[in-house]
């Protein structure tokens, strides 16, 4: 790796760390992780960044660093301004912040209805197809509209926060003792419940089922999930729209299955790489490396 790293790609997001190495072809060489989340930890991000990276700066002092996400925040390094919608994807690499030794991307803002993102236009930027809807699930789920490489607007749910607030505490929690089983039969049977917008259920149907035995105590948290992640993409998709998703692992899994059951189409696309690709591609266009 020593004769061949050209860039660090960092993307550090409210509740996790994570770092690339890449060669000069765009190829991840090395890699690194923690659950160091800009809003989860103290201390000086500054240094909490340089820690997580120290043994590969140690060794290519001179190495561009180039960071997208929570980095950009009033909580990371520097806060940079988040730039208008719409707004030509193209653009962006001519937009980077340079601070302490490091590139910042900025994010993008939106004035009516008030809203922000930071982190996801990298990924936006990966996108060979970008041109329609984007769906990019996460803890706040960003539901993006492109017209020819053109952010013009997006709106964010907060589904997986909700989800975790409501598992956690109320009377929509875990049933105690109670081992959570995934079932695709019940999820999607969830899922159903909440396309129909004019008669959807609300999420106390969940507990209801369960106190009246028309669940199965184990397939709460599936039912919760399918409700809500139902909710949210009836809440911006009909059946047959066409949009790319964005996700990986149980969240692509979900949202998979949601957008089936309403009929939608959709390519995948890793959130992981769409990050990577992102990353080295504006530090290839902004002349960072190459």
């Amino acid at each position: 790796m020593k004769d061949r790293m050209v860039l660090l790609g960092i993307d550090w997001g409210s509740s996790a760390f994570r770092a690339w190495a890449f060669d000069d072809e765009g190829e991840v060489i090395g890699h690194t992780s923690a659950r160091d989340g800009m809003l989860t930890h103290g201390g000086d991000a500054l240094q909490r960044l340089h820690f997580h990276i120290s043994e590969w700066l140690g060794e290519w002092p001179e190495v561009p660093v180039l960071a997208c996400g929570a980095v950009g925040s009033s909580e990371g390094v520097l806060r940079t301004d988040y730039l208008p919608v719409p707004f030509q994807l193209a653009a962006l690499p001519g937009h980077l912040v340079a601070a302490q030794g490091i590139h910042i991307v900025p994010g993008l803002k939106q004035a009516s209805p008030p809203d922000i993102m930071r982190g996801e236009e990298t990924q936006l930027f990966a996108l060979e197809e970008a041109h329609g809807w984007v769906c990019m699930p996460g803890t706040h789920t960003k539901h993006v509209t492109l017209e020819h490489g053109r952010v013009v607007g997006f709106s964010t749910e907060m589904t997986g926060e909700l989800r975790e607030l409501l598992l956690g505490a109320g009377g929509l929690k875990s049933p105690p003792g109670i081992e959570q089983v995934f079932d695709e039969a019940v999820y999607r049977e969830w899922v159903e419940k909440s396309l129909d917008t004019d008669d959807a259920a609300s999420p106390f149907a969940v507990r209801a089922a369960r106190m009246t035995g028309d669940l199965d105590p184990q397939y709460h948290t599936v039912a919760l999930t399918g409700l809500l992640i139902g909710a949210d993409v009836a809440a911006h998709y009909d059946p047959g729209d066409e949009l790319a998703l964005v996700a990986d692992g149980p969240l692509l899994e979900a949202y998979r299955i949601a957008l089936e059951t309403l009929g939608a189409e959709f390519e995948e696309y890793s959130a992981e790489e769409a990050t990577q690709d992102g990353l080295f591609s504006l530090a290839e266009e902004a002349g960072l490396v190459g």
